[in-house]
């Protein structure tokens, strides 16, 4: 049995992370710092430390052998607060990084997986982007992932062995439905079962490449034993391009109402936001054999499922994405 840290393991994706892996028989250490999670979400048999990982006393609190591997989760994820508070998104998302690394570095732990971001990008021809692609980032969230992504390339020179997935929308069961500047998908959904309106910022010809919570799972327990995978960097992405306009009407019809009677509101546009992209996903492919299995309308008729008994009965007329 190995042991695993999950940081970020109250959020959606690393809760998904922690389960999968207590699931196959693993030990699991979630930190968290609880910011934007929920001490709830940590699945039993987990231990639990909350903490800010940008805080040296809190990287010096974590066990200092029996670590297979560090999944890295953690961090500030929204391009939006990332204009509202660069300081705070640089310490969750770059310092933590480094410190962690330096961590692994000076307790043996031989193995740690970075969730970066398509953000790294910036603007991109409408084509799918690989990852050798120039990496432009229009928000300060996407100069912090990138910067991460440098100390990694050191660190995996150092014996350290590093992977970053640069993951794009994910969606799916357990998203935070009350975040309304994180999570495409689920904010327009959280209107939608609010009743409306859908309240979404900028162009509805504006496009994205979205991935369901249990493809993004797979793709990390593939890379994570995947000697191939030491030292690269991978998009996680369904390699599909759907415009906002689609998703809406996909979302709409999967929740079981009539799109014509669903109120949408466009409204301005967010900071550093990207007009338009999608992945090309062919190294992930090849070098970790993964493949998405979850199709859009299916993965949203699975998630407003989940979403349903909990929603809340009146909208907050405050913008999306």
């Amino acid at each position: 049995m190995a042991k695993y840290i999950v940081t970020g393991g109250a959020g959606f994706i690393g809760a998904a992370m922690a389960r999968a892996l207590l699931a196959r028989g693993d030990a699991v250490l979630v930190v968290d710092n609880l910011s934007t999670g929920y001490r709830e979400n940590v699945p039993p048999g987990a231990e639990f430390i909350v903490g800010d990982l940008g805080r040296p006393e809190v990287i010096a609190a974590l066990p200092p052998s029996g670590v297979a591997a560090v999944l890295h989760l953690a961090g500030q994820s929204s391009g939006e607060v990332s204009f509202a508070d660069p300081d705070y998104d640089l310490t969750a998302n770059t310092l933590s990084t480094l410190l962690l690394l330096q961590w692994c570095q000076k307790h043996g732990v031989p193995r740690l997986i970075y969730a970066s971001s398509m953000s790294v990008y910036g603007e991109v021809p409408d084509a799918p982007v690989a990852e050798d692609h120039v990496a432009c980032p229009l928000a300060f969230y996407g100069v912090s992932k990138l910067a991460s992504e440098g100390y990694l390339r050191i660190y995996d020179r150092r014996g350290v062995r590093t992977t970053a997935l640069r993951m794009f929308n994910v969606y799916g069961p357990g998203q935070n439905m009350a975040n309304l500047k994180q999570g495409m998908v689920s904010i327009y959904l959280a209107y939608l079962l609010r009743g409306g309106p859908i309240m979404v910022k900028g162009d509805p010809r504006r496009f994205r490449d979205f991935i369901y919570i249990a493809d993004v799972v797979a793709a990390w327990l593939a890379v994570l034993d995947c000697p191939a995978s030491f030292g690269r960097i991978y998009n996680l992405a369904a390699g599909l391009r759907t415009e906002v306009g689609v998703l809406l009407q996909k979302l709409v019809h999967a929740a079981g109402c009539d799109p014509s009677e669903m109120p949408i509101e466009f409204v301005g546009g967010t900071p550093g936001d990207q007009f338009g992209i999608y992945a090309s996903i062919e190294r992930l492919r090849q070098d970790a054999g993964w493949q998405p299995r979850v199709g859009l309308e299916d993965g949203l008729r699975r998630m407003v499922d989940w979403a349903r008994p909990r929603a809340r009965p009146q909208a907050a007329r405050r913008p999306g994405p």
